[in-house]
């Protein structure tokens, strides 16, 4: 025999957090900035204007 709470403990709602969802987006568009600046020659630029 089940416990009596098994259903309300085991079958809860989950609480939905959206903040893994907008820090993965945001190391995403940092990831792509970076690379795209790389590519495109920007540090290089950069570092021989000093």
């Amino acid at each position: 025999m089940q416990n009596k709470n098994f259903y309300r403990e085991y079958n809860k709602p989950i609480k939905e957090s959206h903040y893994e969802t907008i820090f993965g987006g945001i190391m995403v568009g940092i990831v792509i900035l970076t690379f795209s600046l790389l590519s495109y020659g920007f540090w290089d630029s950069l570092f021989q204007m000093f």
